[in-house]
């Protein structure tokens, strides 16, 4: 009965809102702003006991903002978002979270408040946000990805709480600054065992990067960012053990070549990462000695509108056991995948993945090493 209810409640809300093509004005101050996702998910997994088992469900993300005007400088943004899926086991009861309470944001079934900030734009160089907000930085192509930042992917629901200071140079080089808070449950955005924020140093952390998105002859992306950890590594997995600081360095570059006389391009993306300063293989389960590999990477091939609104993309991604803060590459996992992509026009699109992602490294103890095949339908609606 709960399935039918959200399905049914998911085509109400979408068919309200078929006709809307901007946000909803309530005044010269006052607007709202969001945007439904909903599709099909299924996903099939050969685990490392060698069971098989498969899911399938519908899910439905809903965001609803409130934005203001508070002067020509001054704005402000509040936004709710829940996830929902007619899968039963997910179920779960609102609640207001401080940290994501799973792998990839909060569980099929929660709610909470995604964006609550302030912001200050004092000239068309500086903007500066306070409080919780959304932020990414991710490859360019038709499936984006990132090694570094990308909150809430997906049907996902993660946020970074703090302040993030952007200076927009005049030769196209843009500076990013984020300091992040994190609560002694955890983070609010994906960060992987054994990282751990229950120490007093770990409360606050770090990033800064540089990207340029202005062309230079084939060039379209160009970006290099610092992730900066304090005290967050539990460096063999225990309690007890050694406490490190974590940090990774990431760079990325994007090119594309237009393909006859029409809109058609390709392009192709590129980026690397590196965590210097990795847990053990003991405390990731694969090893007994040696430190756990800090590298990740992904190369994607993309077709852009080969025709009019249609494009698809190949990414090829990995990620080694010590490498823990990318938001879409899983540690220890080598990654494939295809995305096709409809975009409708500005507010709607279509798009569809199929993608396999096995581990590197077999885990100790373990039959086989596990392999993940999943596929999804799926269609954004931005009111």
């Amino acid at each position: 009965m709960k399935k039918h209810i959200i399905i049914s409640l998911t085509c109400c809300f979408l068919t309200s809102i078929s006709n809307i093509s901007a946000e909803i004005k309530l005044s010269d101050t006052f607007s709202i702003k969001g945007d439904a996702r909903t599709g099909y998910f299924s996903k099939s997994r050969e685990d490392r006991n060698t069971s098989v088992n498969s899911t399938d469900e519908f899910r439905l993300r809903l965001r609803i903002g409130l934005e203001t005007k508070l002067s020509e400088q001054w704005y402000a943004k509040a936004r709710w978002a829940g996830r929902y899926s007619t899968d039963e086991k997910n179920e779960n009861n609102y609640e207001f979270f401080e940290s994501v309470p799973s792998t990839d944001g909060l569980r099929a079934g929660d709610s909470t408040i995604d964006e609550i900030y302030i912001g200050f734009k004092p000239s068309e160089q500086w903007k500066v946000k306070l409080g919780r907000m959304q932020t990414k930085f991710e490859l360019d192509g038709v499936a984006k990805k990132s090694l570094s930042r990308n909150d809430s992917p997906n049907t996902d629901i993660t946020w970074t709480d703090g302040l993030y200071a952007i200076y927009k140079g005049n030769n196209g080089w843009n500076l990013h600054t984020i300091i992040q808070y994190n609560s002694d449950e955890g983070a609010s955005a994906v960060r992987r065992k054994p990282l751990n924020f229950s120490e007093t140093g770990s409360r606050l952390t770090y990033y800064t990067g540089i990207e340029n998105k202005r062309k230079l002859g084939p060039i379209v992306q160009r970006g290099f960012d610092i992730s900066y950890l304090p005290d967050s590594l539990r460096k063999d997995g225990t309690a007890s053990g050694e406490i490190e600081s974590y940090w990774a360095i990431v760079g990325r570059m994007a090119a594309a070549w237009p393909i006859g006389k029409k809109q058609t391009k390709f392009l192709i993306g590129l980026e690397l990462g590196y965590a210097p300063n990795t847990p053990t293989e003991a405390s990731k389960s694969i090893g007994a000695s040696d430190n756990t590999d800090g590298f990740a990477g992904q190369v994607t091939f993309n077709l852009v509108n080969f025709v009019p609104k249609h494009s698809v993309g190949l990414v090829i991604g990995r990620a080694g056991a010590g490498y823990l803060i990318s938001p879409d590459f899983r540690e220890n996992t080598n990654l494939l995948e295809l995305r096709y992509k409809w975009a409708i026009d500005k507010k709607q699109k279509i798009e569809a993945r199929i993608r396999r992602r096995e581990d590197i490294d077999q885990v100790t103890n373990s039959l086989q090493k596990r392999e993940d095949t999943d596929f999804y339908l799926r269609y954004t609606r931005k009111f």
